[in-house]
Order: C-alpha cells, then structure tokens, then sequence
C-alpha cells in the first residue's frame, strides 16, 4: 500500500519543555488517514503542544511520528502567530507565491477562496484591526488555499461567534470531500456531530479513542440565558451620541452606561466593534460625542491615573506579559499586588488547584492557550482596578477550568463592590458572573434580557 493512505503514526511520544515537567508522556496513537478526529481533554494536557509535534514545529521530543504529509496546514487559536504581512491579500499572495503559483493562477485562487470564506470585503483590510473571529476567517481562506492533505485545528473557533463558527464549520466539509485529513483540538464539540468520525479523549495520561461520544457532545449543550436589565442609575461609565470608528463606523451616536458594581456580558458578531470599545475604554482609540467616567471626560483624563482605574485583560495573552518565565510574572505581580485578598497563601492555594505552581520555570508563551488564560486573568486581578475589562477570557478553557475562573472573579474580585464587562463567545456558565447582558448590533448599544 503507497505511504499516501498509510495512517498518522505517533509511537511513545515523550516531551517536555527545558526544567519544567513532562507535558507528553508515553503517548501512542493512530490516526486514520483521509478523516477528521477530535481531540478533546482538560486545559494544559498537552494537545496543543501535540499538534505542534505532528507539524514539526517542536523538534526535540523522544518517540516516533511516523506517515506525517508533507503537505499541511495549521490553524492556531491565536491567528496572530500565523500572519506576517499586512492585509489579509498579502498573505494570500505571499502564500501562493512560495507554493509557485502562477500570477493569473493565485488570482483564481484567491477569488475563490475569499468568497468561500467570506472575506472579500476584509481583504485589502489592516489584519491588525481585524476581530479575532475575522481573524479566524482569513486563517482558514489561508489554509483553503493551500490545499493541504493535513489541517491542523488548535482552538481554532475560539474567537468566533456562533454564526461564523457554524459558517466555518461548513468549510470544514469541503476539506474532508477533498480527502484532507483533519486532526481538530477543541473543549467545544457543538457543531461537530456531523463531521467527526472519531474522538480522542486525554484519560489516564494518553489520548484514547472515546466509546461514548454523546455523553461529551452533550457535557457543553447551550442553554437560554436570562438577564436583568439595569436601571440608569449610579452609572460609573456613561455615554451620549458615542461614535467612533476603526476603518469603518462601528458605533454611531449609541448611548450606553455601566451601573457600578456590576459585571456585564457584551456581545455580538465578529467584527462588530466589541474589542473596539475597549480600546475606547482605555483611551487607544479616539471617540466622539460624550463618554465620562466617574462624571469625568475620558478623554480629558490623565491616563497613567485613569488607566490605574480600568485595566483591561486583552483577547492576545501574549500581549500582557512582561516577563519570560511563569516565575517571573508571578514575582513581578506580587511585589506590586493591589488586592490584600491574594495574599500568598490565597496565591498558592490558586495556582496549585489551576495546575500552574508546576509550570512556574515555563516560559510564559509556551504554556497552553488555557493557561495563558488563567495566569492573564490572575495577573490582572492582582492589580485590582475599578474596573477591569475582559477580552474573551474563557477562550481555550475545559468546563472546569471556566468554572474555576468564573468563582475565581466573584470571590477575589466582584466580591469588593468592582465592575467588570466580559466580552465572550463562550456562554457556559456566563449567567453565574453576569447580572446583564449589552448587545453590540446595527452600531448600537443595547441591553438585553436574553
């Protein structure tokens, strides 16, 4: 039988990064050529760090990999990592270029794929102002014109709302038709009922092939979610005729206000102007029309004082941290800690039950996308401001690992009389940390009960 229809082969699979312990041990596993698998486990098991070895982008590790194609894709939860030029066309261009595509050839290609992911009207498009969900889309028109015989999923709908999420999930199909296999990592299986063929689950320190898939496809169901609507009182931000703009309007003269000592969820679509009003929030992005804080114009406001005030979580982990080692984040945060409830004994009780006192010779940007997380959201609660923006903060986490960050925010947090606005497209448990719910649509700003 030729090696093209041989399985993916990874035999005794051992890895671990320098002084910190193993993430990968013994791992044996054999996936099916031609079909998509899922591979599903706790937050920092290691399969995002799998991934990376069946692409060979970590090279030291002990064991085989065996019948890997030499023509292949990979999706990463953060898309950032992937992109090196400006505009959504230019990695296009540059992609098919070093595939030697023909000129006129790459122009077929890329009005294909744009199309088939939506993304004609991004493509000449800052990628930097991009949503994380726009983001996704331009990974995947990146990946379809490749036309690689292995896709590599890590995350990758993390940062997208349900409707793009579905839509991608549709592109999916076409990759599989095409006899592409497909090897998927997600918390999330909703969507994936219909595509799948086999399941892997982390038990007992191995992936194994799961014998009961609709008991995990049913652990995340979604659920109707209810919420108070808040009376325009005691505001602590408050807006009038609000507008601003990031290559195009994203909100048009919208009144809104945040009650103090509350926590809200904010959403809507994939670039929408959600991250946008943050950047607002924390004076990076000009206004116009009235938006004070405490009373007072927030543009008027000096900002090394105001920004002691409103923090913000960014959606980019990598983006927050300072330091190279887990360690070293940790000492930094401590000595300049602003929240008397993580004193170290709290510090210590947290960081063994979220599994990263193992972690703490790691450098920070090889952890998982979870940890990333879970170490950003700690970090940032240990400065303890007034309010404190969250940028999809659940993004990469299991089930539990969420529930641990949302009890984590109500105690050492919420439970000072604080504000919070959570930007997620991730609804479990959401009602457990949100009184009420902001909806970004049509350019406007509204509450909502649902």
């Amino acid at each position: 039988m030729s090696s093209t229809y041989k399985p993916l082969k990874i035999k005794d699979l051992s890895f671990g990064y320098e002084k910190s312990q193993p993430i990968l041990e013994n791992i044996n596993l054999t996936i099916p050529r031609g079909g998509f698998s899922l591979i599903t486990g706790p937050t920092g098991c290691g399969k995002s760090t799998l991934l990376k070895i069946i692409a060979g982008l970590h090279s030291k590790y002990q064991g085989k990999i065996e019948n890997v194609p030499s023509k292949w894709s990979m999706i990463f939860q953060n898309p950032d990592r992937q992109f090196t030029m400006a505009t959504p066309y230019e990695e296009l261009v540059f992609t098919l270029e070093n595939l030697q595509t023909s000129p006129n050839k790459a122009q077929e290609i890329i009005s294909h794929v744009s199309k088939s992911t939506n993304i004609q009207n991004l493509l000449h498009k800052k990628l930097i102002n991009l949503s994380g969900g726009e983001k996704q889309r331009v990974a995947f028109a990146l990946a379809l014109a490749m036309k690689p015989d292995l896709l590599l999923l890590d995350e990758a709908f993390a940062s997208c709302d349900g409707r793009n999420r579905a839509f991608l999930l549709k592109q999916l199909a076409t990759f599989k038709e095409n006899g592409c296999t497909i090897i998927c990592v997600d918390h999330n299986l909703n969507g994936y009922q219909d595509l799948y063929d086999q399941v892997y689950v982390f038990n007992d320190r191995n992936f194994i092939l799961s014998s009961n898939t609709l008991a995990l496809f049913n652990a995340r169901k979604k659920r109707q979610l209810h919420f108070a609507l808040p009376q325009n009182t005691d505001a602590i931000f408050n807006s009038s005729n609000l507008t601003y703009t990031q290559e195009k309007t994203l909100v048009n003269s919208s009144d809104f206000f945040l009650p103090k000592n509350s926590s809200v969820l904010l959403t809507g679509e994939n670039g929408s102007g959600k991250s946008s009003l943050f950047k607002v929030l924390t004076q990076m992005l000009p206004y116009s029309g009235q938006l004070t804080y405490q009373g007072r114009e927030i543009s008027k406001l000096k900002s090394k004082t105001y920004l002691r005030h409103v923090s913000q979580v960014f959606q980019n982990p990598d983006d927050q941290f300072l330091m190279v080692t887990v360690k070293e984040e940790l000492d930094f945060s401590q000595k300049n800690n602003a929240n008397s409830l993580l004193d170290k004994k709290a510090l210590a009780k947290i960081l063994k039950k979220w599994d990263l006192d193992s972690h703490q010779d790691q450098v920070v940007y090889s952890l998982s996308g979870g940890q990333k997380k879970k170490l950003q959201v700690l970090l940032m609660v240990m400065t303890n401001p007034d309010v404190l923006l969250l940028d999809e903060p659940f993004a990469g986490l299991d089930k539990d690992s969420l529930n641990d960050v949302i009890d984590f925010l109500r105690t050492y947090y919420l439970s000072q009389n604080k504000s919070l606005i959570v930007i997620s497209h991730e609804f479990t448990a959401i009602d457990n940390l949100c009184q009420y719910h902001l909806r970004l649509s049509d350019q406007k700003l509204r509450y909502s009960s649902n």
